[in-house]
């Protein structure tokens, strides 16, 4: 086993569920304890009722640009436990494979970052150029400090370039470029009926809350997935013809991807070209959990008083999430729905880097010179993060490179990662940061 596949199992084995803030404080100390050991200079930066968040960096006289590696040491929760084949926080390695919670998500990133640095120093005892740790640990729960982070301390964060958190090969080893993510409105909806649970036989004359829901849930969007609110699309942009270009020659494994999240056929009976734009250009509302009532073994004859709806809107960029928050409020009240509770949790806007910037052409080649193949150009991931904190705020590129696969499965049971991804993709990272401090 090697020191790269020792240092993440090491992480790895820490839990960090922010969720429920276990294990996040120790977790800080580990990172910082990596970060120096590699010899970065680090801080540690913490404010009330949130995550730490841990900052290094390393001077280099090779360049004067700076790249910002972006990263969390946060895991999402590891449940359900049964369907696990090995402990989540005891990383085992089966197969040319790393399992546990974590290890690509994000922490198997952080120390490819780290070991990439690392090796550097101990070959030719500097990197191509300066670099900065941004290493935080509330990602999975919104990164709602992020920006007091960024605020209180802007100079810290400043750079050229960012390497965003993630990065992957698909199914058939194809490395991918990813220049930018959605944005995203996380919310729950309760709506209350009666002050306490009731008899069902009540029903016949009683308000259902669940039955209200599924009325609101319906009027949300229609049969194609078109969310209803009224001025929801106003802001939403056409593809330019260069990422119209870039995607139609993106090469897409649609039987792949099906196998892979175990779907017989998409929304709206979709082709594969047109599920390519969508996961970049398409808003989305989707349900991410629903409750009430009794849920036990057995029968309850019972009218609960409340349900919960908890939701995530993903965004396209030009679309603002307060704005479009707003819309939903008014749409609701305007349809008998003024009552229900609204919670927001956390909303960010979408942020995305030109196909023609220099840093995303630097990780490009990059790509074909250390997998010996053109890499896949994803104009945007449909997941979220908080990259346009650095994107619009430095007016700096992004891009997601990395060591993970579209089989990892993330936020799953048994998350994986592949031995020989790790070493590429830091072989992959360490080639873009030469090829962007010499451009």
């Amino acid at each position: 086993m090697n020191s790269f596949t020792r240092d993440v199992i090491r992480l790895a084995s820490q839990r960090s569920v922010s969720a429920r803030n276990d294990g996040v404080e120790e977790c800080s100390v580990l990172v910082e304890k990596m970060l120096v050991e590699i010899g970065a200079e680090t801080k540690v930066l913490r404010r009330d009722g949130a995550a730490p968040l841990v900052y290094g960096e390393l001077k280099s006289t090779r360049s004067k640009k700076t790249i910002l590696f972006y990263n969390h040491y946060d895991v999402q929760p590891e449940e359900p436990l049964d369907l696990w084949k090995s402990p989540p926080f005891k990383p085992e390695v089966r197969d040319g494979k790393l399992y546990g919670r974590g290890v690509a998500d994000d922490k198997g990133e952080l120390v490819s970052r780290l070991k990439t640095v690392e090796s550097y120093l101990k070959t030719v005892g500097e990197a191509p150029c300066n670099v900065k740790f941004c290493f935080e640990g509330e990602e999975e729960t919104g990164s709602v400090h992020l920006h007091h982070y960024i605020e209180d301390n802007p100079e810290l964060f400043k750079s050229d370039a960012v390497v965003w958190e993630f990065g992957t090969v698909d199914a058939t080893g194809r490395p991918t470029v990813t220049l930018g993510v959605k944005g995203m409105i996380y919310l729950e909806l309760v709506l209350r009926s009666l002050e306490a649970d009731a008899h069902s036989s009540y029903a016949a004359v009683l308000p259902s809350a669940p039955w209200r829901m599924v009325r609101l849930l319906n009027m949300l969007k229609d049969k194609d997935e078109r969310i209803l609110v009224p001025g929801w699309y106003d802001a939403v942009e056409a593809l330019s013809e260069e990422e119209v270009r870039v995607l139609d020659e993106q090469p897409f494994d649609e039987v792949s991807f099906r196998r892979i999240h175990g779907a017989k056929d998409y929304v709206s009976q979709m082709t594969p070209s047109q599920v390519k734009k969508a996961l970049v250009q398409r808003p989305t509302g989707n349900i991410a959990g629903i409750w009430s009532g009794y849920q036990g073994p057995g029968s309850k004859t019972v009218l609960p008083k409340e349900v919960h709806c908890k939701m995530d809107f993903r965004l396209v960029p030009e679309q603002d999430p307060a704005e479009l928050l707003e819309k939903l409020r008014r749409y609701l009240a305007a349809n008998g729905f003024g009552d229900v509770e609204i919670i927001l949790e956390s909303m960010e806007p979408a942020a995305r880097t030109p196909y023609t910037d220099p840093f995303a052409q630097a990780a490009i080649r990059a790509a074909e010179t250390t997998y010996g193949q053109k890499p896949r150009v994803d104009i945007s991931s449909p997941g979220t993060g908080p990259l346009y904190l650095f994107t619009r705020r430095y007016k700096v590129p992004s891009v997601d490179i990395g060591v993970s696969s579209e089989e990892s499965a993330i936020h799953a049971p048994n998350e994986n990662l592949g031995i020989e991804n790790l070493r590429m993709g830091m072989l992959w990272v360490g080639e873009t940061m030469e090829l962007f401090a010499a451009s």
